[in-house]
């Protein structure tokens, strides 16, 4: 081989390379919009990440961290928080985005059995219990397909009282179980808006 061409070569391996790293560590980089989140409250850096297109994809046991993934740009986050005051302590890269990918795949399955408004669904003793809940006020907020094995739950959120509850019946044969109360908090649907 001529110098020439061995000089050529060597300086088109040197340029790729040089590139490689420059996608390599913009990978690497947090992206300057997810960082302002940073002292935010979470719900307020949750929902600017949902804008961006992250999707969270894990929660700590404890309650002090979350992954966010964004598929589009396959970036995975952490944030991490207070328990107490609530505020985003610190944002990090997630180099994990295999893990990210398979958490957020998860997740959507969950949340695929958590629906708006009434369930579709009809039996006398159900209907019953929703005139009753209605009559005192309460407006169905949203429905969980199999909140546990074999029953289905709907959800009604009296706002003046600030009241939650909650109708189950078994699935099969819409054979009503309960009608009992729960937390305020669980008034609104927890399954995430998706913005896609």
């Amino acid at each position: 081989m001529k110098p020439t061409r061995v000089i050529l070569l060597l300086v088109l391996v040197f340029i790729i390379s040089l590139s490689g790293r420059a996608q390599v560590n913009a990978q690497d980089k947090l992206p300057a919009e997810v960082e302002v989140i940073v002292k935010m409250k979470l719900e307020e850096g949750q929902e600017k990440l949902s804008s961006l297109g992250y999707e969270i994809c894990s929660s700590s046991f404890m309650g002090k961290k979350q992954d966010w993934f964004n598929e589009s740009i396959q970036t995975c986050v952490t944030i991490r928080f207070d328990r107490k005051t609530k505020e985003i302590t610190e944002v990090l890269l997630n180099p994990e985005t295999a893990v990210c990918q398979k958490g957020l795949e998860a997740s959507r399955k969950l949340w695929e059995n958590y629906h708006d408004g009434q369930a579709p669904v009809n039996s006398q003793k159900i209907e019953e219990e929703r005139k009753k809940l209605t009559d005192q006020g309460y407006i169905v907020s949203y429905w969980v397909n199999e909140v546990s094995p074999g029953r289905c739950a709907e959800y009604w959120v009296n706002e003046t009282t600030q009241k939650v509850m909650v109708i189950v019946w078994e699935i099969k044969g819409n054979v009503w179980v309960m009608t009992n109360s729960s937390t305020y908090s669980m008034g609104d649907n927890p399954a995430p808006k998706r913005t896609n």
